[in-house]
């Protein structure tokens, strides 16, 4: 007799998800099983193996993107997807272990297809801040607001890995530059 399931597959890629956002090295099924409070077994009938959880993980996020605004007030969501960039409680191996996450995506035909698909629609969803904020009179550059949300996504990773050789990494911090660029636009 089969056994009672008692997370959905969801909320264990949400248990999983949380665990790896504070992982200092790299991860194991096992490691990633014991952050979900379950047995290495369950994730693999789950999802398969160690990539398939991967992929269920990518699609999980590439899903929680939105492409459009979500509240009435475009500007401060803004705001907020600038603010969510900041690494000031990272570790240094915090983030060199999300720098060889992004490695492995890279790696992977269809995790990197994945990853483009998100940030797509990062590009897809800045773009519709930007252009309520150009309706709303709060920037006027002469850039195509797809151009900017563009700049201000590249500017945001340029300054990941910036701050992973700096010596200071608060120099580096990406919710800075996304914000200095931002304003530099208005």
């Amino acid at each position: 007799m089969a056994r009672t399931r008692t997370l959905s597959d969801q909320q264990i890629l949400h248990l999983v998800a949380h665990a790896l956002n504070d992982a200092d090295n790299t991860w194991t099924l096992n490691e990633a099983a014991a952050a979900a409070g379950l047995h290495p077994a369950t994730l693999i009938k789950r999802f398969g193996s160690r990539r398939g959880l991967l992929v269920a993980l990518s699609k999980r996020w590439v899903d929680s993107i939105p492409t459009a605004p979500t509240t009435q007030d475009p500007h401060r969501e803004l705001q907020a997807w600038i603010d969510s960039l900041s690494i000031d409680d990272t570790t240094e191996a915090q983030m060199l272990t999300r720098l060889d996450m992004l490695l492995e995506d890279l790696r992977d035909p269809e995790l990197r297809a994945l990853l483009h698909h998100g940030w797509q629609r990062n590009i897809s969803y800045l773009t519709a801040l930007i252009d309520h904020e150009r309706q709303d009179g709060r920037m006027s550059a002469g850039l195509a607001s797809e151009t900017i949300a563009r700049l201000l996504l590249d500017t945001a990773h340029g300054s990941l890995l910036r701050n992973a050789v700096a010596p200071d990494a608060t120099a580096a911090d990406p919710s800075h530059t996304a914000r200095s660029l931002l304003e530099a636009m208005t």
